[in-house]
Formats: C-alpha cells, structure tokens, sequence
C-alpha cells in the first residue's frame, strides 16, 4: 500500500478493511471447496463478491470525502456522483474509470454487481456433480450467459485484483478531479465554495 504513484483518500483504513474482509472470505470459500462443503462454498462466495464491491463503493465514498460538501455516506454511489460532476459541467476521470467497467454485459464490474444482485434469488455457484467441477454463473438468473472460466477460487481472486487496481488508481485521480471539481464550481452563478 506504500506506492509512491498512489494518493491516498481520506478512508483509506476502510477501504484496506474490506479487501482484507473479501480475503478472508476467498480462504473460506477454497477450503469449503476443498472438504465439500457447498453450502459454506456458496455463502464465501456470494461474501467475497460482496465485500469486493463495498470496496468499490468506499474507494468512492473516499473520492467524495474530497469533494465540497460532500455526500452523506449512505447516498454515496456512481450515479449521484457523477450527477454532482453534470451538475457543475466538469468531466471526471474517476467516474469515467468507473463508467467504463460498469458497461452492461461487457464491463467486469457491471458482471459482479449482477451476481451480487442475482445471487438473492439463484446460486452463485454451479455444482456439476457428474464432472465433479465447480464453476460460477456468470449470471445466476440467466444460466444461458454460461459460467466464469476457471475455478470459482481463481476468478475470484482475479476479481480481487482487479477491485484492488481499481480502488489504486481512484486514489491516484481522486485529488486532481476533486479540485477540477472545486474550480468549476466557483465558476458557477450563485455558488459559493
């Protein structure tokens, strides 16, 4: 976490806390896989997305903490933040990274919030029984978008990476579009920041 390229946001403890908790429940899941206990296999999983993506959402909360005025913390999301931006007529590059990987059917975290969404009403994981294999569904509510490659433990921790590279490089822009921010807000009529 001491990277030189890297700023860090105001939250920072938190947003280490939830990678740190989608870990813990990764080391569940493989061994629940490893002694057959699908169960507790389904329930890491479905704990591993979630976490991962409270860490997407606290990266934000952080990038907000920066902003003036900010949000109150439960109507921190992508949408309200990026309406914040509309609203001032300024780009940011934090919600464009965020946009861009939340692109329906092809972003890979528009895929982890429909699991996280589908998971509610159908399972997470595929249980073959006659190939002795494991793997998640893509979308557990639509079995025709087929299954992640690799093991469920695999994809996983290829999916924490990503959260992590994403959660870095919000830090790294969060200052320069908080302060775009700030400058195009003092330019507006009637503001004052």
């Amino acid at each position: 976490m001491n990277d030189p390229d890297r700023s860090t946001l105001p939250n920072e403890q938190q947003i280490a806390s939830r990678l740190a908790g989608a870990r813990e429940q990764l080391a569940i899941l493989t061994e629940a896989l490893r002694t057959r206990r699908p169960v507790l296999a389904e329930a890491a999983a479905c704990a591993v997305i979630d976490q991962a993506l409270k860490t997407v959402t606290a990266a934000l909360h952080g990038f907000n903490l920066l902003l003036p005025q900010p949000l109150p913390a439960e109507r921190v999301s992508w949408r309200n933040l990026r309406a914040r931006f509309v609203a001032v007529q300024v780009e940011s590059a934090v919600l464009d990274l965020i946009e861009e990987q939340l692109r329906p059917r092809s972003g890979w975290l528009w895929w982890l919030d429909r699991k996280e969404h589908a998971s509610t009403f159908a399972p997470l994981l595929r249980f073959d029984s006659e190939a002795g294999s494991v793997a998640i569904w893509r979308d557990p509510l639509d079995p025709t978008a087929g299954v992640e490659s690799g093991a469920p433990e695999d994809y996983l921790a290829t999916v924490l990476q990503r959260i992590e590279e994403l959660t870095r490089e919000i830090g790294r822009l969060a200052r320069k579009d908080a302060e775009a921010y700030r400058q195009a807000a003092r330019r507006q009529p009637g503001r004052m920041l």
